[in-house]
């Protein structure tokens, strides 16, 4: 890890295209503002784990999603042609 220290103002550059800024500074906080590429995803690290925590939540619960639906969709096909053989009979009877 690279430990830089910067003053209120200085930059600190990666990549030739990301400049990081330190704007103020004080006993607790320091505010930095990045300059990025528009197509350079930039996230505070709390905001960052929990997106990639609902991606893989997502992931496991589509595969269980997929076998729920084609459960559902098997059942309803299943009473859906039930029902509509039980409809033609009782119209071919009466």
């Amino acid at each position: 890890m690279l430990v830089l220290a910067r003053k209120v103002g200085e930059k600190i550059i990666l990549n030739d295209n990301i400049e990081i800024i330190v704007l103020d500074s004080n006993q607790n906080t320091v505010r930095i503002g990045v300059n990025a590429p528009k197509d350079v995803s930039v996230y505070r690290e709390e905001l960052y784990k929990e997106i990639k925590n609902a991606n893989i939540s997502s992931n496991s619960v589509s595969a269980n999603s997929m076998t729920a639906l084609h459960d559902l969709i098997k059942e309803r096909k299943q009473s859906f042609s039930n029902s509509n053989y039980e409809n033609l009979t009782n119209k071919l009877h009466h």
